[in-house]
């Protein structure tokens, strides 16, 4: 997604070409993103909200926010997903730790241009690079390293 482009606009203009309402509660979740952390579960949102919106109504507008590119879901192999905002952020990927659970960002830089160049090649369209490594990181390291 374009990082210039704002977000609401994106969503409210996502909303109309599907004859979808503009609600307040589904602007109120889409402007709450910008208070968490760089990724959240829906239990956290709704944790936000909870006066304001019900679980369900999170729920549902994560998958219109999804749908429309604003937000996007990321697999760190756990039984429940997590999110992240897809605007006002540089691309990257990830580190996950199969220990811990802890999760660093990096930049993609190479790894981005290798696969879209795959693409070109093998004509194939990409809206969008994950790149995601497992493994322990070097605090876990460290106490597995101890007990040895």
């Amino acid at each position: 997604m374009d990082r210039k482009l704002d977000p609401v606009q994106v969503f409210v203009d996502f909303l109309k070409s599907r004859g979808l309402n503009v609600t307040r509660s589904r602007l109120a979740v889409l402007q709450a993103l910008a208070d968490l952390p760089r990724h959240f579960e829906a239990a956290d949102l709704w944790a936000v909200l909870r006066s304001r919106v019900s679980p369900a109504t999170v729920y549902r507008t994560l998958d219109l926010l999804e749908k429309a590119g604003l937000v996007r879901k990321v697999e760190f192999g756990e039984a429940h997903a997590h999110y992240e905002r897809a605007f006002g952020r540089e691309d990257h990927g990830h580190l996950i730790c199969r220990i811990c659970g802890g999760v660093w960002e990096f930049p993609v830089g190479q790894a981005q241009h290798v696969v879209e160049q795959a693409a070109h090649e093998q004509g194939f369209f990409v809206d969008e690079v994950v790149v995601q490594g497992y493994g322990i990181c070097p605090r876990c390291r460290a106490r597995r390293d101890s007990r040895v």
